[in-house]
């Protein structure tokens, strides 16, 4: 586990990251900020900007329970191993997405 403790507190700020992001999306589609507009078009609006912020919360979503399996990993001692084939994840993927759970081989 110690061998992967800086990317473990990377993943830790992710999650905290994300999980901020997704409570001001959730908050922004129940308009905790404000009542929807009287007005009809601008309710249109509204209605289309909150659906592209169900589909930011849904992405926001995958990529937490994605954090959080990476930590859950590293805790078992099953992290930087490819779910697939079972090799060793490399180094540099690892770092530029330390939440994949495949190597680049399985990943293509």
């Amino acid at each position: 586990m110690k061998k992967y403790e800086r990317i473990r507190r990377k993943l830790l700020s992710k999650r905290e990251e994300t999980e901020g992001r997704l409570n001001k999306i959730d908050q922004d589609i129940l308009h905790t900020n404000g009542a929807p507009s009287p007005d009809s078009g601008e309710q249109a609006i509204e209605r289309e900007n909150d659906d592209v912020l169900e589909a930011l919360g849904g992405i926001a979503r995958s990529e937490l329970e994605q954090i959080n399996t990476a930590l859950v990993r590293i805790e078992q001692n099953e992290y930087g191993i490819c779910t697939v084939c079972k090799n060793p994840i490399s180094a540099e993927r690892l770092e530029a997405i330390p939440y994949t759970d495949h190597c680049i081989d399985c990943a293509e």
